[in-house]
């Protein structure tokens, strides 16, 4: 079925994205506030000075300059009476977060668990490194800028030096190196980690693999170290 046609009053383009407007006019409400259906889509708008009285610049977003309108969404208040030449920093307003607001005074992770969930779950913790891509087996993630300077400024780093760097409280030196006990490289508990002050060999020491085989046992099947039936084999 055709989508249906745009709610204003003799535009005949479908609807955009289940919304009961057309592409331009939806684009038009959110970035102006306003759907002005009497003026044609395309048409050429008079540029209009920023509503905030002491600013000057032209209005880009719902009648404000592109900098009050930042200002707008990411603390709740415009902030008139400070120059935008000023940086305003403004902290998430989850108590105990202190991270830089993104929008709606939040930072950008509760800001998203708003958007995805209804909720920020401030009681939630979260993760002082950002979920990560793999190269060669390992995790590389986003390193928060109250970490950089473990990681001598670099914005992204394989996550087990960032947690024996956390570890150690200092940068890792260029001929240290990280060793995963278990031959895990995406089980970066600290326990599993090790600091070699040199290259490692290829492989784990036995004794650690021994270790981790019995603690997986300990786990899942602890009927076997004592001694029961293995109920992985079928009759």
């Amino acid at each position: 079925m055709p989508n249906p046609h745009c709610d204003v009053a003799g535009c005949d383009r479908p609807c955009y994205a289940r919304q009961p407007y057309c592409e331009p006019h939806y684009r038009r409400l959110r970035r102006t506030g306003d759907l002005d259906p009497d003026r044609a889509i395309g048409a050429t708008v008079e540029a209009k000075p920023c509503m905030v009285d002491s600013c000057g610049n032209t209005s880009t977003e719902r009648g404000l300059c592109h900098g009050h309108y930042l200002r707008l969404i990411r603390s709740g208040d415009v902030r008139s009476a400070r120059p935008l030449g000023r940086r305003v920093n403004v902290d998430c307003e989850v108590a105990a977060c202190g991270r830089p607001a993104y929008a709606r005074q939040l930072c950008k992770t509760h800001y998203r668990r708003l958007l995805d969930q209804g909720d920020v779950h401030a009681s939630t913790p979260i993760r002082q490194l950002g979920g990560g891509t793999l190269s060669h087996g390992y995790r590389i993630v986003a390193v928060t800028p109250d970490l950089q300077q473990l990681t001598g400024g670099r914005k992204r780093e394989a996550e087990h030096r960032v947690v024996m760097a956390m570890m150690l409280g200092r940068a890792l030196r260029d001929d240290e190196s990280v060793h995963h006990r278990n031959g895990n490289r995406l089980d970066n508990r600290p326990d599993n980690l090790e600091l070699w002050s040199r290259w490692q060999p290829s492989g784990q020491r036995l004794s650690d693999r021994l270790k981790h085989a019995l603690e997986l046992l300990d786990r899942y099947l602890p009927e076997l170290l004592a001694g029961g039936s293995d109920p992985t084999k079928t009759r």
